[in-house]
């Protein structure tokens, strides 16, 4: 089962981070092979949000639809997302963040993904890394593109 454990500084606010995280419907428009992302339920209790997302991953002719809880805690600024039901065995991510000042911040984060399909597995194996490193540089990327439209 593939997993990578990272903590990175970035020049942003911790608030355009989460936000940025926390918006799923748009991750269609920068995650790398996600063809669609839907958000299905949002429910508000306390400093915790649940959220219940649909997100269609793949290329060309195979693609999969898998259904995540996402649970947003604001006082200890952390995401936690399992997935509920779709091609994923197993999946914990985990999203810590650190304000460091106004304008930065330090991001934890964790993922472990187990997929169904034996054979998908071990070609997740594989290329984990590769596809990781192309999937946080396209956050990164985002949170650019946000922090400039904002400024």
């Amino acid at each position: 089962m593939p997993s990578k454990n990272i903590k990175k500084n970035f020049n942003y606010s911790v608030d355009l981070l989460e936000k940025l995280v926390l918006d799923i419907d748009l991750y269609k428009e920068f995650l790398p092979w996600c063809n669609n992302s839907t958000i299905i339920s949002k429910v508000k209790k306390e400093n915790k949000l649940e959220i219940v997302a649909d997100l269609e991953i793949g290329y060309s002719f195979a693609k999969d639809t898998y259904r995540s809880l996402v649970e947003y805690d604001n006082k200890n600024k952390k995401i936690v997302v399992s997935a509920i039901d779709g091609p994923v065995k197993n999946l914990k991510n985990i999203w810590i963040f650190k304000e460091i000042s106004k304008n930065q911040c330090e991001i934890s984060f964790f993922i472990d993904l187990e997929l169904k399909n034996f054979l998908l597995n071990k070609m997740l194996s594989k290329f984990f890394d590769l596809g990781f490193n192309k999937i946080l540089n396209s956050f990164e990327s985002r949170a650019e593109y946000l922090n400039n439209l904002n400024n």
